[in-house]
């Protein structure tokens, strides 16, 4: 099977570097072929990746005031979502010694001063079609083909290191555990195709609650979902189900046989604000599951939150 891969001019680059005129040298170069982005200050590099879209593919000075190039990229590598995001560093050493601290670093490549552009053109390419491929065909083994949101085998294969990773650095992290309201009787009375158009409507209604990257939706099974809220408060929590309560009923899909008339969520919360004791993924999800039920015996259509986790 052929993979699917985005152009190249679709993929943003983000360049890091103090020296004014190496930043305009590079975002020059690079401007024809994708989306460039630059930073003068290394300290901003962290929440740039945070806050927005991480970029497809990071340029980076090693020696940068503040925090030198080898330190932000150990740090970018502490989050899940710049794991396969190619960072080349750009250095005027040619040392064995220093080429090894980009390598320990984290860093996929790096690249000579001063810079050929040629060399850069194809490093660049290179990685980003790399990036590109590695993207494809983890969205064939990872997401659900009928909603494209993430599957049960991702779940199983990431899910802990998400958990582990928010305990390391002190957060809390929360779940959202979700099902789908009447959802036999939709399929018993428009059929299974409209119902595999709700399910994609209801992944749909899931993902435009979402803003942050590092929130993970899964299609739990059949009409049932999961949301991994990492670095989340109650308040986050409760606004992230609010809004999904929210977008599906602005979906209005009609269901005859629902007292809503609308197909609707029920919604059970769980959330660990343990700073020091263990906690795992098995209990935080049994925690929204019970949550869950809850909601659906007090008449669906509903967030429940009785309990956090914190053993």
């Amino acid at each position: 099977m052929p993979l699917d891969l985005k152009p190249l001019s679709d993929s943003k680059i983000l360049v890091v570097d103090d020296d004014l005129l190496m930043r305009k040298v590079m975002g020059t170069i690079l401007k024809d072929i994708c989306n460039v982005d630059v930073l003068s200050d290394s300290t901003q590099v962290m929440d740039y990746c945070i806050s927005g879209v991480p970029p497809d593919l990071i340029l980076l000075d090693v020696h940068m005031p503040k925090i030198n190039g080898l330190e932000v990229c150990k740090q970018l590598r502490e989050l899940k979502a710049m794991n396969d995001v190619p960072i080349i560093f750009v250095t005027a050493s040619v040392e064995v010694k220093s080429q090894n601290e980009c390598w320990e670093a984290g860093g996929s490549d790096f690249i000579s001063k001063p810079i050929a552009p040629s060399t850069l053109v194809h490093r660049v390419k290179a990685h980003l079609l790399n990036k590109a491929r590695l993207e494809q065909l983890q969205k064939l083994t990872y997401k659900d083909s009928l909603t494209g949101l993430y599957n049960r085998h991702y779940l199983n294969e990431h899910s802990e290191a998400i958990v582990k990773q928010v305990k390391r650095l002190n957060e809390s992290i929360g779940f959202l555990m979700l099902d789908l309201d009447f959802f036999k009787r939709f399929n018993d009375l428009y059929g299974h195709q409209a119902g595999d158009e709700c399910l994609r409507d209801a992944a749909d209604a899931i993902v435009e609650s979402l803003k942050r990257p590092q929130d993970v939706a899964v299609r739990y099974g059949g009409e049932e979902f999961l949301i991994i809220l990492p670095y989340t408060d109650l308040t986050g929590l409760q606004h992230v189900a609010e809004n999904i309560l929210s977008n599906i009923k602005k979906k209005n899909i009609k269901h005859a046989e629902s007292p809503f008339e609308y197909v609707s969520f029920s919604i059970g919360g769980a959330l660990s604000h343990t700073k020091s004791c263990e906690y795992s993924l098995e209990a935080m999800i049994k925690i929204a599951d019970e949550n869950l039920y809850e909601a659906k015996r007090l008449g669906k259509n509903q967030f429940v939150m009785l309990n956090a986790l914190d053993v």
